[in-house]
């Protein structure tokens, strides 16, 4: 018992070891892979990103002009946004939410393809 008690004392007098979350959010450190986001306005359904990506979380369908993300999927490796030759994928440092449905976002590309 006397090899505890300073353990003891010391913890009971000292303050926690962890964060309090709800209310001391903790900023991500630089290079953070986070999440990733599509912007419809440069996208031109390359299929790049599909392609590329490891976890098959982006399908392509060309005829409805659709790119088909799976974020419960996504490992963030930041492939697809190595891959993407319009920028149209940007990596953020912030984490998404957590989700409790594996709910797919459905793009519908805006993007011209270039004149060849």
């Amino acid at each position: 018992m006397p090899v505890m008690l300073p353990t003891v004392i010391r913890n009971f007098f000292g303050g926690p070891a962890t964060r309090m979350y709800p209310v001391q959010v903790r900023e991500p450190a630089p290079g953070v892979r986070g999440h990733i986001e599509f912007n419809d306005e440069k996208c031109i359904l390359c299929g790049n990103c599909a392609r590329r990506c490891p976890a098959d979380a982006i399908e392509i369908n060309k005829e409805k002009k659709e790119l088909i993300f799976h974020p419960a999927r996504c490992i963030v490796c930041n492939v697809c946004v190595e891959a993407c030759n319009k920028d149209a994928i940007n990596s953020f440092n912030k984490w998404r939410p957590p989700f409790y449905t594996k709910a797919v976002e459905v793009h519908i590309a805006k993007g011209k393809k270039e004149k060849e």
